[in-house]
């Protein structure tokens, strides 16, 4: 029976150095605090598989506007710039250079980002500080319209954490792309309106 000593050793020695109550009784531990509720991450939501058939679907309006969140550095490695170092990427000659990329080219280039793990990882990041308090400055940074700023009251210093977090980071998002949607369609109405 010296295993069973050993494993019964093993266990309090865990439950000494963690002072964890869930190695002495789960059931205990999952009554004495409610658990956060579990939200989804960026990358979960934004697989290849979801993103990808975006950009094979995507007009040239879309794809540009796409493009022209990217480095254009990204841009000129796609037309084979010998040296990079030497054009200045916000130059007349690289806008050029952009341009002259045809629609496969251009959403080429977007399924390679889409795919890459800096993009995955840099999503993985995003959702990281998100859930560990830093949806105040986030949301503020990116313009995106969330609920009490991202504070757990309106005008409070204690941020919206976890999946909480995330949660109100993607409905800000969609808020914006709605707001963003209505915006463009009463333009697109009063530009048909005047044209009467």
């Amino acid at each position: 029976m010296p295993t069973n000593d050993a494993a019964t050793a093993i266990q309090n020695f865990l439950r000494s150095m963690q002072g964890n109550q869930a190695l002495q009784d789960p059931q205990a531990q999952a009554q004495a605090s409610p658990q956060q509720e579990v939200f989804t991450t960026l990358p979960d939501l934004l697989p290849s598989t979801t993103t990808i058939p975006v950009i094979e679907s995507a007009d040239e309006g879309m794809v540009d506007n796409l493009l022209r969140q990217l480095p254009s550095e990204l841009m000129l490695l796609a037309q084979e710039v010998d040296d990079i170092s030497s054009v200045d990427p916000t130059s007349e000659t690289a806008q050029a250079a952009i341009e002259a990329l045809s629609l496969d080219q251009k959403k080429e280039i977007l399924r390679k980002v889409l795919r890459s793990p800096q993009f995955h990882q840099s999503l993985s990041s995003l959702t990281h500080a998100i859930r560990d308090g830093g949806l105040p400055s986030i949301s503020d940074a990116l313009g995106v319209p969330v609920e009490n700023g991202g504070y757990l009251k309106k005008g409070g210093a204690v941020p919206l954490g976890g999946g909480d977090a995330v949660e109100a980071f993607l409905n800000g998002v969609k808020l914006s792309v709605e707001k963003d949607k209505e915006k463009s369609e009463k333009e697109d109405g009063e530009g048909k309106m005047d044209t009467d």
